[in-house]
């Protein structure tokens, strides 16, 4: 089972370097099963249901999320959709798919989704304990964790403490990826980031000169997405017949 997982595609850069790569990195590695961060795929941040319904139709699987699953007008309706999985460690009366369970071939594929606390803003409960309370309720033959998360000390100790129990821990939302691609000593596949896809030359996906003013003046203001960059695609490809994890990493 080869599963490729496509890094934070973040707005308009991030779709254009996705509609350039994704034919070509696919035919390459030829997965069975796809995954996407989409948390930030649109204008306005989130998900919506003209892409889902767009990349499906191009073999995308399943859609993670993150801190802006709730970004959008319509993310009730998003979040309603079959393979689109949101954070679980919202609270309890939270809208949407804890985690998403899939059949290819005669095999049963689990996606979890969860969000980290350390040095994130939202009131989320914790991951760990949530987790626990997940794996007693999936019996799939694979499990992928997308852990969406700030610190990679938080990240490193979700990867320990699961592995050998999942498949993969798969760290998003830093958009900067990582070079700690390793398996755990139980067999656990896992990086700190795979990191985004879209503007090569930004801040993170923003745009330069809001993002350098932001420091100098202290004042806050809402991400500009830089539109003016040539791309950059990243990924990682999960062998876990070989237990392999390999990057993808395309800059150009």
């Amino acid at each position: 089972m080869k599963i490729l997982f496509i890094g934070d595609i973040y707005n308009e850069l991030g779709q254009k370097s996705f509609d350039k790569y994704f034919a070509q990195v696919k035919n390459q590695y030829k997965p069975n099963f796809i995954i996407v961060n989409g948390e930030n795929i649109e204008k306005t941040n989130g998900l919506s249901e003209k892409i889902y319904k767009e990349y499906l139709s191009l073999g995308v699987n399943v859609f993670t999320l993150g801190n802006h699953a709730f970004s959008r007008k319509d993310f009730q309706e998003v979040l309603d959709l079959p393979y689109v999985v949101r954070p679980a460690n919202y609270g309890k009366n939270t809208p949407g798919k804890e985690f998403v369970e899939i059949k290819y071939n005669d095999k049963k594929i689990a996606i979890i989704n969860l969000i980290g606390r350390v040095f994130m803003h939202d009131q989320t409960d914790n991951p760990f304990t949530k987790v626990d309370e997940l794996l007693e309720k999936i019996a799939s033959d694979y499990i992928i964790v997308d852990f969406h998360a700030e610190a990679t000390s938080e990240k490193y100790a979700m990867a320990y403490y699961l592995d050998g129990r999942v498949d993969a821990v798969i760290g998003t939302h830093t958009h900067v990826p990582t070079a700690d691609n390793i398996v755990l000593p139980k067999g656990t596949l896992y990086i700190s980031d795979v990191g985004m896809t879209g503007a090569k030359y930004g801040i993170i996906g923003g745009n330069v000169e809001q993002g350098i003013r932001k420091f100098i003046t202290g004042m806050p203001e809402r991400v500009k997405p830089e539109t003016e960059s040539i791309l950059q695609f990243n990924a990682v490809l999960l062998d876990l017949y070989n237990r392999k994890i390999e990057r993808i990493n395309i800059f150009e």
